[in-house]
């Protein structure tokens, strides 16, 4: 009922994002416990860049992990990518996942399979 109410005031509202969001690849990174660490790498740097906006945790949580990050990648200029996002946890090996992104003329990020 409260979340109802804040949509009608207009205070839920989706943030304003400096690019173009059509054109951007989302990529739902999930969340890392305490003291655990999340990077990427790219190869080649410099085609794309990307934001990050992280999910917020319930003022009644812990605090002992984090519900992950929305992050958004946008070309810089045509070309493809390789992505790598590494996730490291105290007491285990780093985990890493790749995936390649194509950035057309029009600069929109696709993934390829």
């Amino acid at each position: 009922m409260f979340g109802f109410l804040l949509s009608l005031f207009g205070c839920n509202k989706e943030p304003e994002y400096p690019f173009d969001k059509e054109k951007a690849y989302y990529y739902s990174r999930s969340g890392v416990i305490a003291g655990g660490d999340f990077s990427m790498k790219f190869n080649p740097e410099g085609v794309v860049e990307y934001y990050s906006y992280t999910r917020p945790v319930s003022e009644y949580e812990c605090g002992m992990r984090d519900r992950g990050a929305d992050i958004y990648f946008v070309g810089l200029k045509e070309g493809r990518v390789e992505v790598t996002a590494v996730y490291k946890y105290p007491t285990c090996d780093p985990e890493e996942h790749t995936f390649t992104l194509n950035v057309d003329e029009n600069l929109r990020v696709t993934k390829i399979d």
